[in-house]
This record gives C-alpha cells, sequence and structure tokens, in this order.
C-alpha cells in the first residue's frame, strides 16, 4: 500500500489596502509507485492551498489541484486513486469587487492488470473536488466555485474484474454577508468519465457521478442583490468484457442547487437558479453473452429560496433522449431517468413575499434494440419537479405550477422484449394568501414517440413482449390562509 500526499500552502491575509497571497498549486504525475505479484494499492493526493483574505486590495488566486496516476502491473489485485482538492477562494471584504474563486481540481486515474483485478477511482470518494468560492461582504460579491474534472479508466487483460467509481464534485460559490446590491458566486461546474473493461470472461462496474456545485447564498444587505446559480455536472459511462460475466454502467449527473437570496430590505433581487445535469452517454456491452445493466439519471438543480421580498430562483430542466445503450446475446437492461428540478420557494418574516420559481420541466425518450439478439428490457422515466412553496405571514404570491413530465419508450429485438414508461408531474407549491399552484401534466409522448415493443421472434418461436405505461399528473397545492 503506498500513498502519497502534496498540500500547497494557503496564501497571506492582508487587512489593509495591500493585496492578498495566492494559495500555492499542487500537480502530481505519477509520483508513487510500487511493485508485487501480490496486492497492489497506490493512492495520490494533490491539494491546492486557499488564498488569503482581503479587504481593499487584490484578491489572491486559489491554488488549483492536478492528481495524475497511472500503473500498469501483473499484480493479484490492483487499485490506483488519485484524489485532487482545489483551494478555497479567500474572503473579501469590501464595497465593491469579488471575492476569489475556488481553485480547480483534476483527477485522472489508470489501472492496467494482466494478472488480477484492476480498480480506478474505486472508493466511491469525491476524486475532484473543486474549491469552494470566497465569502464577499459589505458590498463585495462572492466568488465562484471551482471547477471539477475527474478520469477513471480500469482494464484487465484475461478473465479479470474490472471496476471504477468516478466522482467529481464541483465548489460551492462564495455567499454574500451585508450586501450591498452584491451578488453571490456561481457553484463549480463537474465533468466526469469512467470507463471499465475486461478483455476475457471479467465481471465489469463503471459508476460515474458528476455533481455540480451549489450556488452561494445572499445571506443579508440590501438592494437587489441575487443568490448564486448552481453549477453545471457532465457524466460519461462506459464497460464491456467479452465473457459470461456481468457488466453494468452507471451515470449520474446532478446539477448544483441555486443559491437563496435573503436580505431585509431585498425587494427586488432574486435567488439562483438550478444547474443543468447532463448524461453525455451510458454504454455497456457484453460480446460473450454476459447480462449488460445501464442506467442514467439525469437530474436539473433545485432554485434557490427567496427571502423577504426576493424571487425564488428557477429548478432547471432535465431532458433525456436515447443516453443509454447496450448490446448482447444475453439479458440487456436499460434505464434511463430524468428528473427535473423544484422550482424554489418564496419565504418572508414580515413583509410581502417575492414570487415563486419555475419548476424544472422532465422528458426521457428511449428508442433501442439489442443488436446481439439478447433479450430487452427497457426503462425510460420522466420526473417532473414540484412548484415553489409560498410561506410566512401576509405572503400573497401563488405557489408555482408543478414541472411537466412526458416519457417515450420504443423498443425492438429478436428476443423478449419488456418495455416500460413513467412520467410523473410536478406537484404544485403551496400557498398562504395567494393561490396554491396546479400539479403539473404527464404523458407518454415525446415529440413523435410514444410506448411500444415489437420482437421479431414473437409468435414464432415463443418469445414475449410486454408493454406497460403510466402517467401520472402532480397534485395540486395546499393552501392554508385566505386563498
Amino acid at each position: 500500500n503506498v500513498q502519497g500526499t502534496a498540500n500547497g500552502g494557503n496564501g497571506g491575509a492582508n487587512n489593509g489596502t495591500g493585496n492578498a497571497g495566492d494559495g500555492a498549486s499542487t500537480t502530481l504525475a505519477n509520483a508513487i509507485d510500487g511493485d508485487t505479484t501480490g496486492s497492489l494499492t497506490l493512492t495520490q493526493t494533490a491539494t491546492g492551498g486557499n488564498s488569503g483574505t482581503v479587504d481593499s486590495g487584490l484578491n489572491g488566486t486559489a491554488g488549483t489541484a492536478s492528481s495524475t496516476l497511472s500503473k500498469t502491473s501483473s499484480s493479484s489485485f490492483l487499485d490506483v486513486e488519485a484524489r485532487a482538492t482545489g483551494g478555497n477562494g479567500g474572503e473579501r471584504d469590501d464595497a465593491s469587487g469579488t471575492a476569489a474563486a475556488g481553485g480547480n481540481a483534476t483527477s485522472s486515474a489508470t489501472a492496467s492488470n494482466d494478472a488480477g483485478e484492476a480498480r480506478a477511482n474505486w472508493t466511491g470518494s469525491t476524486d475532484a473536488q473543486g474549491g469552494s468560492g470566497g465569502l464577499g461582504r459589505n458590498g463585495a460579491n462572492g466568488g465562484a466555485g471551482g471547477n471539477a474534472t475527474q478520469t477513471a479508466n480500469a482494464s484487465t487483460t484475461g478473465d479479470f474484474t474490472a471496476r471504477t467509481f468516478g466522482v467529481a464534485r464541483g465548489g460551492a460559490g462564495g455567499g454574500v454577508t451585508t450586501g450591498n446590491n452584491s451578488s453571490a458566486g456561481a457553484g463549480g461546474n463537474a465533468l466526469s468519465s469512467s470507463t471499465a473493461t475486461s478483455s476475457g470472461n471479467g465481471f465489469v462496474s463503471a459508476t460515474d457521478q458528476a455533481f455540480g456545485g451549489n450556488g452561494g447564498a445572499l445571506n443579508s444587505g440590501t438592494g437587489t442583490g441575487n443568490g448564486g446559480d448552481g453549477g453545471t455536472a457532465s457524466s460519461t459511462v462506459s464497460g464491456s468484457n467479452a465473457g459470461i460475466q456481468s457488466v453494468t454502467a452507471n451515470s449520474t449527473a446532478t446539477g448544483g442547487a441555486g443559491g437563496a437570496s435573503f436580505g431585509l430590505n431585498n425587494t427586488s433581487g432574486r435567488a439562483g437558479d438550478g444547474g443543468v445535469g447532463t448524461v453525455v452517454s451510458a454504454t455497456g456491452n457484453s460480446t460473450g453473452g454476459g447480462s449488460v445493466s445501464v442506467t442514467a439519471n439525469q437530474t436539473g438543480g433545485a432554485g434557490g429560496t427567496g427571502f423577504n421580498g426576493a424571487d425564488a430562483g428557477n429548478g432547471a430542466d432535465s431532458d433525456l433522449v436515447d443516453k443509454v445503450f447496450g448490446s448482447t446475446s444475453g439479458n440487456l437492461t436499460l434505464t434511463q431517468t430524468a428528473t427535473g428540478g423544484a422550482a424554489g420557494d418564496s419565504a418572508q418574516s414580515t413583509t410581502p413575499g417575492g414570487a415563486t420559481g419555475t419548476a424544472g420541466n422532465a422528458s426521457s425518450s428511449l428508442t433501442a434494440s439489442n443488436t446481439d439478439g439478447g433479450n430487452v428490457t427497457g426503462t425510460s422515466n420522466a420526473n417532473a419537479g414540484r412548484g415553489g412553496n409560498a410561506s410566512g405571514t401576509n405572503n400573497v404570491n401563488n405557489g408555482s405550477t408543478g414541472g411537466t413530465a412526458f416519457a417515450a419508450n420504443e423498443l425492438a429485438d429478436s428476443g423478449n422484449v419488456t418495455v416500460r414508461a413513467t412520467a410523473n408531474g410536478g406537484n404544485g407549491g403551496s400557498a398562504i394568501d395567494g393561490n396554491a399552484g396546479d400539479g403539473g401534466v404527464a404523458g407518454l409522448m415525446v415529440g413523435l414517440k410514444g410506448v411500444s415493443g415489437t420482437s421479431s421472434g414473437a409468435g414464432t418461436t415463443g418469445n414475449t413482449v410486454n408493454v406497460q405505461g403510466t402517467a401520472n399528473g402532480g397534485n395540486g397545492g395546499a393552501n392554508n390562509g385566505t386563498g
């Protein structure tokens, strides 16, 4: 077990008119190594330094972090872990300007083994973490969160297991305290890709997850300040083998939540919008006839809450079109789920609240077949975001309508075919003295696609076709006052 860690130093603070210090960046490229025919685990960790706090001078720059680790071996077991964390941006205490952004982080792990199992970034912990943006005080804006990029690749030659579980998280946007027409920082973006491959009859598990950073919150102040928008997330996954062992490939992309906007006199600002999640593709293949399961989960970020007169943020839409792919002469299972972000809520204590946000819509359309002729089961789900709630004494604003959801699924194959499609409209938001929101519409149609299944072997070879479609409209919101 070999471990190596490098931490960049923090930049110095400046409490006058001078400039803040930079955090040190850290780059590790194959800085550790090991050799054995037994079990080998390599863990390399890089962390960028935080930038210093500043008043009216120039910001320091947060340190970036990069950890790249690649190993090819003939070991009974190989695990390669590369972790990177960007430095946090320094606080800014001034009537103008923007606090420092968080540092970016990059992780890349490659494991190749011809004598046993190979794992790359497999632990499920965060492999690439963007740094948090700095806090803005007394008029300064919050800093943006740092971006995160993760790549994992595990491969085996022969009948050996290959596993990956890559995770990237964007940094949180910096908040604002005692702002004056100030805006909080946006969350950092996350980009992740993971691949696992066995050249023979090896079990394969590939999981990839990307999470956009949450936007910063405007905690107090005056004027038209805004909460930060959530960061975007992008995920790609692939798994394959050449035997009868199973292959699983799972991709998750979740946009960051928008930051709240909260100020005593902030009557025309707004909270941040949710970030967009994007599954680029999820692919699984077995040329030896192993069972293959491929899953894609894509979620839009929730809108931020608007307090004391600020408008709420909007939830992000989520649309999936043919993002899961697979082939095997055995059983193929394809599942994709699109989830819209929840609308931001309107909350207040003594003044009329701001408007509730708009709920994220969801659509999922899947058209697929098993090109190698095995059985295929496909599931297409669309779950819309809920409407925003209006709460607090004297809040006359309306709850917003739940998001719309539409699902379609058309499968064709020569084996057994099972088709499932489900659409769930979002629930309407609740209200006090305004009107509650209506539930969102749901349907089983996306464009010209509907819900159907076809087997060229049905009726002649005893193959079956099973088709199920369900659409559930959202519930209307409750009203607990005069609305």
